[in-house]
């Protein structure tokens, strides 16, 4: 997966390679058996955000391309602790912990509310999660305190990226590991569009030292970039949008004032980076 699962843009035909992997299936497999099992406790979550997170047209590369990095460092540090920051509630970090044994993963969100969700859950588990309620711009973890950071589609909703981006490198142990994933709007009618992607890329450089030079419309070119597009092709149920696509345009016309094409043009970056030794 190593070859496939790169840092940028993925293509169409590596996203379907996934979809057909080994690690894929257990996900799914893994996955399916979460929400079942928990489906009392996930079921007012649930009501506000999707009822299966795997089953998203990002989420399908952006889990594979985040378990890629953990098993990677988790090979040269078994007992490597982990942080899913910004987490919400999903069976990702529950699946890392039936597959890493050893390790210790930690979940944290700004929702105060999941702090029941995740007792109840984690009743029903061999292995809890460590949860906390937590403000990106101010974590409140200890310095060089986990050897990897994971933080999936997160940074697009907010504009603190360099105080987010500060604090994930203050609670980095040197050498640790930071995985983030951002969709980026290719109309830029939503969170983020080009120039906003560059702005983070950017900062992420600078902070970590690492030469972050992607040419984003370069790689954008190509015909065989994966987006909102291509995935209704595989399967429209990817798609967080329900409901007629008219009524969609207009909320989007009301809002940004242009007439939109449907779905809202989308792909998703991914990127991982590590803390200097110094």
């Amino acid at each position: 997966m190593n070859k496939i699962l790169t840092d940028g843009i993925p293509l169409v035909h590596h996203y379907k390679e996934i979809l057909d992997s080994k690690i894929f299936k257990e996900m799914e497999e893994f996955s399916d058996g979460f929400l079942l099992e928990n489906k009392i406790a996930l079921r007012d979550y649930i009501s506000k955000w999707v009822g299966d997170p795997l089953h998203q047209w990002s989420r399908q590369w952006e889990y594979p391309f985040v378990f890629n990095k953990v098993q990677n460092k988790v090979l040269s540090n078994p007992a490597a602790k982990i942080l899913d920051a910004g987490s919400g509630v999903t069976f990702f970090p529950y699946f890392l912990n039936t597959k890493f044994d050893n390790s210790t993963i930690y979940c944290c969100d700004y929702d105060s509310m999941l702090l029941n969700i995740y007792d109840d859950i984690n009743a029903n588990q061999k292995k809890d999660i460590n949860f906390s309620t937590n403000d990106l711009k101010d974590l409140n973890y200890e310095n060089e305190q986990f050897h990897m950071l994971y933080c999936i589609s997160v940074l697009e909703h907010t504009d603190a990226y360099e105080k987010i981006i500060e604090e994930f490198y203050r609670v980095l142990l040197p050498g640790g590991v930071l995985v983030v994933t951002f969709d980026i709007s290719l109309d830029g009618t939503r969170d983020i569009d080009l120039d906003k992607a560059n702005t983070l890329l950017s900062a992420l450089s600078k902070r970590f030292d690492n030469d972050l030079s992607f040419d984003l419309p370069s790689l954008l070119s190509s015909t065989d970039v994966f987006t909102t597009a291509t995935a209704k092709e595989i399967n429209p149920n990817l798609l967080p949008w329900k409901g007629p696509a008219f009524l969609h345009r207009i909320k989007s016309f009301s809002r940004t004032g242009r007439l939109v094409a449907w779905p809202p043009p989308l792909t998703v970056f991914c990127l991982s980076l590590t803390k200097p030794v110094t």
